[in-house]
């Protein structure tokens, strides 16, 4: 439940971020974006009858308390740590309340430069074109001002941004455990003959810098996986709203999935599009294969180093 509410939180605090940036007459013809405006129209309304400030200070205001809400959720989710780049858990000395706070920021900047990653990866995907439908407008929005460069610059500064990210928390942490691969050395001993870890997979013998290099790349092409997870998702749930007769939720879900699935042409089977099952193969194929290199590239480079 803490998990969800966390997740809920990210995403007002996005709206908040979102709303920033944006100039205080723009205006944008996306029913999805549009909706959204006017229930943060509301809520701002609601609030200033208590608070009477500006729409920008206003929402200022709201980001601080919702990332405080996170930081109230994060002690509920666990000990005062961090699960950077999907595979280390880092651990932080908090203290008090501000201590908290902090790390509800950084984790919402985690969160932040995973959905940057993650529009980065949907351009690819799309082999370089702007991304389609009002999903797609939506989601260039929530990225501005990272969505109005190339993709070259866009790959500089989402490489520039995780690399910051993993660095300090680094600097802040007083603990770095890797679980996953602790994980996989503890099965490899299990197997007949006692299989030893290779040395690559050790990632906690490598110099700071080259861990900083890993977790950060982790934290980008992670996004990958995750992106084959939601297709998958919303094929489900797009068969049972089609099922239930829920015309809004499936033409939503479409739209999504268009989105999601990139490039992939439709593969229907009667009524049944397939498609997204071709997609979450391809991308864990990708996602494999990117991910087993870019380990083998850093062990390299600690040996090398």
């Amino acid at each position: 439940m803490a998990t969800l509410l966390l997740a809920l939180l990210h995403l007002f605090a996005l709206i908040l971020v979102v709303r920033l940036t944006l100039p205080d007459r723009f205006v944008m013809l996306n029913p999805y974006a549009a909706a959204t405006g006017t229930l943060l129209a509301r809520l701002l309304n609601f609030v200033r009858s208590g608070i009477r400030l500006p729409d920008k200070p206003l929402c200022a205001v709201l980001l601080v308390l919702s990332l405080a809400a996170c930081a109230a959720a994060l002690t509920r989710v666990g000990g005062p740590s961090l699960i950077v780049g999907g595979a280390a858990v880092v651990s932080f000395p908090a203290k008090g309340f501000l201590g908290w706070l902090g790390i509800a920021a950084l984790d919402f900047v985690g969160f932040y430069i995973a959905l940057l990653a993650g529009i980065f990866m949907l351009r690819l995907w799309h082999l370089g074109r702007p991304l389609p439908g009002y999903a797609g407008e939506l989601l260039t929005l929530a990225g501005r001002p990272f969505t109005g460069l190339r993709l070259p610059a866009q790959a500089i500064v989402l490489l520039v941004l995780a690399l910051l990210y993993v660095a300090v928390s680094f600097v802040c942490a007083n603990g770095v455990q890797y679980p996953l691969f602790e994980m996989v050395e503890q099965m490899g001993a299990n197997l007949p003959g006692g299989q030893t870890m290779p040395a690559f997979l050790h990632v906690q013998e490598h110099p700071a810098f080259l861990q900083t290099i890993l977790l950060a790349g982790m934290t980008v092409l992670n996004v990958l996986g995750q992106i084959r997870d939601y297709i998958f998702l919303f094929w489900l749930i797009l068969a049972l709203a089609a099922l239930m007769g829920a015309a809004p939720m499936a033409y939503f879900l479409r739209d999504v999935l268009r989105l999601l699935c990139g490039r992939i042409p439709p593969l229907r089977l009667g009524p049944v599009d397939f498609s997204p099952l071709v997609a979450v193969a391809a991308l864990a194929v990708v996602h494999g294969v990117l991910g087993g290199l870019f380990l083998l590239f850093i062990g390299l480079l600690a040996h090398v180093v």
